[in-house]
């Protein structure tokens, strides 16, 4: 943790002066980045004499790039697909903007319906023009996820038209667990056993479906993944029980701050809980995903 601040101050020297007030722009107030990464970069920062930095929630990776074009010594935590987006489509942020980190954790892509033959992300494709999606505010990080994947396979997620944005992740779930239309939800979550949203999709019912396709698993910025396929653990184990694993593709969480460019320290993830996949299961849930697509195309066109 203490290599990532350093290097954060590195950066945010060269753009403002010590001791005047900087944020660390993370998520929602009750969010894993709020509560949990960022508490502890404020003082590490202010023993090496940058004073004046502060953890301010924020409305999700696009408000805090625009936090820290407004002031490059802010700090700000976001989703690096939802960068990648970015970037895509806005070549001058490349310029202005520094990723120190992305490494930190990864944040699970959920999709969430009550229909259990939905059994794999290759299903919603197939289905992608009829099923009604839900996804959080279109300001959100999770809507610009959405939008990235669709732009990723436009012959599959790419053909859904039936959006609904609802203000949180919590109202998707709800929303989800409520509806009687087969809808399926959206929404990038930290899977931390503790969560709000992560304990009330399973106290929902709701099922959950890997995000997992061949375009997902070879997204890339640069020479890094914009997604990894982790098993995730729902539920803390306890002495008698065992954690309730999900296996879904996630987006690295990446650290940025304006320029000058910052040395990056390549330490591992500092989250436990997640179990990497081995590259055999991948590739053999995205040949069933394929399979699964193709399966239900065949049904729709006979």
């Amino acid at each position: 943790m203490k290599s990532l601040v350093i290097a954060a101050i590195a950066v945010a020297s060269l753009a403002s002066p010590a001791f005047a007030q900087k944020s660390i722009l993370t998520g929602a107030e009750r969010g894993a980045y709020n509560s949990t990464f960022c508490p502890p970069l404020p003082s590490v920062l202010g023993q090496s004499m940058f004073q004046g930095y502060r953890c301010v929630p924020s409305n999700g990776t696009l408000d805090n790039i625009n936090g820290v074009l407004a002031k490059p010594s802010n700090i700000g935590f976001v989703q690096l697909d939802v960068l990648a987006r970015e970037f895509a489509t806005k070549p001058d942020l490349k310029t202005k903007l520094t990723v120190i980190r992305q490494d930190i954790a990864c944040e699970g892509l959920w999709m969430v319906t009550k229909n259990t033959k939905m059994k794999t992300f290759g299903d919603v494709l197939a289905y992608a023009r009829r099923i009604p999606f839900i996804l959080p505010a279109q300001t959100s990080g999770s809507a610009a996820s959405f939008a990235y994947l669709q732009s990723l396979d436009p012959d599959g997620l790419g053909r859904a038209r039936n959006l609904r944005n609802v203000q949180s992740s919590t109202d998707v779930i709800n929303t989800v667990a409520a509806s009687s239309d087969n809808s399926v939800g959206f929404f990038v979550q930290f899977a931390d056993p503790e969560n709000a949203n992560i304990k009330l999709m399973q106290e929902r019912g709701l099922h959950v479906i890997p995000v997992v396709s061949r375009e997902i698993a070879n997204a890339k910025i640069a020479d890094a993944n914009l997604y990894n396929i982790e098993s995730f653990s729902l539920k803390s184990a306890g002495f008698f029980t065992s954690g309730d694993d999900r296996v879904t593709a996630c987006t690295p969480v990446a650290i940025i701050t304006g320029n000058p460019d910052a040395q990056t320290d390549a330490n591992a993830k500092l989250i436990k809980g997640i179990k990497h996949v081995s590259a055999t299961t991948v590739n053999e849930m995205i040949a069933a995903g394929d399979a699964a697509r193709k399966a239900a195309a065949d049904a729709i066109n006979n």
